[in-house]
């Protein structure tokens, strides 16, 4: 197993509304407890609610704290977003 390569676990949740401790509140709009079950919710195709679960390999890395970013591609996963790269912002 690559250390670099991080799987990220259930429940998966899409809330609309505030920024992290903005006081605003959020609104849930989705919450899964599986990838499948995440892309159904999203009305996807049976072949990308049967592929395996994401995959995230580790392209950079910042441990500096607030502020710290991390970037990622998607290697194995949903087809429609393999290869998709994204950037967190540690908040």
């Amino acid at each position: 197993d690559d250390p670099s390569v991080l799987e990220i676990f259930p429940p998966f949740r899409l809330e609309l509304g505030g920024r992290f401790r903005s006081g605003q509140s959020k609104t849930l709009l989705v919450e899964a407890g599986s990838d499948a079950e995440f892309r159904k919710i999203n009305a996807r195709t049976a072949t990308a609610q049967a592929a395996p679960k994401n995959r995230y390999q580790q392209i950079y890395m910042e441990d500096k704290g607030k502020g710290s970013l991390r970037i990622s591609t998607i290697t194995d996963g949903d087809p429609v977003i393999v290869g998709a790269v994204f950037i967190h912002e540690k908040l």
